[in-house]
């Protein structure tokens, strides 16, 4: 098993590297096009994947080191997919609510910056989960020029809007847990069971789906 803190140096590499992303996260509304949030480098990819997801749940940690991440480098980073989170923290996650500010004032810097604090966020979770004190591992995700930023922008009551927004959404579509998956092919959205999808099973119903659409 990797160390946790050589895992994450080279997952903040491969952001830097092999992760271009054509648009930086926005804040969305139920009648935003949701591709306007897009992880990876075509927001017209044929498949949409849509993930709820709390940054203290453990299932999430799983799920997003696991799985979506290399579904971010092996479909969205080559134009297959388009990768879109929002927040959906758990009343019953003390600190899930602060990270997603943070999460979200980090998407004003980019799609690579979001991915470098999530990475960071989820490595650490046993760490802030426990104490709150979320700003010692944003520091290892960010220059002290971005984490001042970062800061700054975390006490925007426009994030907390976003929030609410993202979680209002989830409700509306039936969420009631993290994660949960939504994949939009050709028009037609398929809500995935809630929890933890392995990364070789979608990665085969993605290459089905994919089979279909080409």
């Amino acid at each position: 098993m990797l160390n946790p803190r050589r895992a994450l140096g080279f997952l903040l590499l491969a952001g830097l590297t092999v992760l271009p992303l054509a648009a930086q996260q926005r804040p969305a509304d139920k009648s935003e096009d949701p591709r306007q949030r897009c992880l990876g480098s075509n927001p017209k990819a044929p498949i949409l994947i849509e993930v709820f997801s709390d940054y203290q749940c453990p299932a999430c940690r799983r799920y997003y080191l696991e799985t979506i991440r290399p579904v971010i480098a092996d479909y969205a980073v080559t134009g297959k997919a388009c990768v879109v989170y929002y927040e959906f923290p758990l009343n019953i996650h003390q600190h899930a609510r602060q990270a997603a500010r943070f999460g979200q004032a980090a998407a004003r810097l980019g799609g690579e910056k979001w991915i470098q604090v999530t990475d960071a966020l989820y490595y650490y979770q046993a760490q802030w989960a426990n104490d709150g004190q979320l700003e010692p591992v944003l520091a290892r995700a960010l220059s002290d020029k971005e984490m001042a930023q970062v800061k700054d922008w975390a006490g925007d009551s426009k994030l907390e809007e976003t929030i609410n927004r993202d979680v209002a959404l989830g409700r509306s579509r039936g969420v009631t847990g993290t994660p949960t998956t939504f994949i939009t092919v050709n028009g037609k959205t398929e809500k995935l069971p809630t929890g933890i999808i392995q990364y070789p099973i979608l990665r085969r119903y993605l290459d089905n789906l994919l089979a279909q659409v080409q």
